[in-house]
C-alpha cells in the first residue's frame, strides 16, 4: 500500500532542502557541510517519493536510508538555525520526513 504521508513529507523536504541549498550558496566555508547534507537529503527524498508512489519493492529499504539522511541533514542544519531561517525550516522538514519514512 502506498504511504501518502511519506510521499508528501519527502516532497516537502525536497523543497525545504532546495531552498536551504540556495540560501547557503555563496556563504563561507562553514556552510559546506550544510550544503552537502541538503544535497544528499534532497536527492534521497526525491527518489524515495518516486519509488513509494509506484509501490516499488525497494521503497521500504530506501525509506530507511532516506530517514537516516534526513536526520543527518537536520542535525547539520540545526547548527545554523539561529542565524538562518532556511536552515531552521529545513531541519524541521527533515525531522518530519524522517518520522514519516520510519512509520
Amino acid at each position: 500500500m502506498i504511504d501518502e504521508k511519506c510521499i508528501d513529507e519527502c516532497l516537502a523536504c525536497v523543497k525545504a532542502c532546495e531552498i536551504c541549498i540556495d540560501g547557503c550558496l555563496g556563504g563561507d566555508a562553514k556552510m559546506e557541510a550544510c550544503l552537502r547534507a541538503c544535497l544528499d537529503c534532497s536527492d534521497l527524498c526525491s527518489i524515495t517519493a518516486k519509488l513509494e508512489a509506484r509501490n516499488s519493492a525497494f521503497a521500504s529499504k530506501l525509506k530507511a536510508l532516506c530517514a537516516e539522511a534526513c536526520e543527518a541533514c537536520a542535525k547539520e542544519c540545526e547548527k545554523h538555525a539561529d542565524h538562518h531561517d532556511h536552515c531552521k525550516a529545513c531541519a524541521e522538514a527533515c525531522r518530519k520526513c524522517a518520522e514519516a519514512c520510519r512509520s
